[in-house]
């Protein structure tokens, strides 16, 4: 009998050019208020730093530095929650210190915008002035301590990652029996590998990838089990085993 042919994949349906419009629209209305309100704060923290008695280039400098810091935290916030997704409690995979120092940030600059109007400017109150010198070297020391806890994480993966990939030349340890150092717990991955090479067909080829998700190893040892074991098991068509993908060598 003469096997099925795999249905086509089916083709995206074409988008409405009326929801396109309606995102073109609302990202560009969005940006555009997120430049009035950064022009706005800027024009009203310009002000107070004038007031304050900074020299002009520091007073131009001034708002920005404060909303720099905002972004900063920010974006270290959202890379340090993607890290934390295998976290099983929703309060652990929330980065709390750097979006508490983004949440400070933000309010500071709002209270500032909204209250403006009713803070004295000429003269200024002494606590207006030391919050306007002040928050300078404070926003720098906390934005150093993100940066430095960004490096401290990479170097913490990296470690691990070498860790994995040289505990043999050839990224099979994990691969090795029970009694040289592997957890007998879980599975065998040459198990698991063979099984998935047994099920291999040209239409649907096995990678590193899959090896990766079914196993658990890292991606150079699921490359290197997978590319052993091709060596090894004939595919069942009895023609020799499969040539590997090119896209597993990226």
């Amino acid at each position: 009998m003469t096997p099925a042919r795999p249905a086509p994949p089916q083709s995206r349906p074409a988008r409405d050019w009326t929801d396109t419009a309606i995102e073109w629209a609302s990202g560009i209305t969005a940006v555009a208020m997120f430049a009035y309100g950064v022009a706005l704060s800027y024009s009203v923290l310009h002000r107070i730093a004038n007031a304050a008695g900074l020299p002009a280039w520091a007073a131009d400098l001034w708002p920005l530095g404060f909303e720099a810091f905002m972004a900063s935290a920010a974006l270290n916030a959202l890379a340090d929650q993607r890290q934390r997704n295998d976290q099983a409690e929703w309060w652990q995979r929330v980065p709390w210190y750097p979006w508490v120092l983004t949440a400070l940030t933000a309010g500071g600059s709002i209270l500032l915008n909204w209250f403006h109007p009713a803070i004295p400017l000429d003269p200024p109150p002494g606590w207006l002035v030391s919050l306007v010198y002040g928050l300078p070297p404070l926003s720098a020391v906390f934005a150093w301590h993100l940066f430095l806890q960004r490096l401290a994480h990479r170097r913490h993966q990296d470690t691990e990652q070498a860790e994995q990939d040289s505990t043999r030349p050839d990224g099979l340890s994990a691969a090795l029996p029970p009694d040289h150092g592997q957890d007998s717990s879980g599975p065998d991955p040459r198990m698991v590998v063979q099984t998935l090479l047994a099920a291999e067909t040209p239409q649907s080829r096995v990678t590193a990838a899959h090896v990766q998700a079914k196993t658990g190893l890292s991606r150079s040892r699921s490359y290197a089990v997978l590319r052993q074991l091709r060596g090894e098991i004939a595919s069942p068509n009895g023609q020799g085993p499969l040539a590997a993908p090119e896209q597993e060598s990226a």
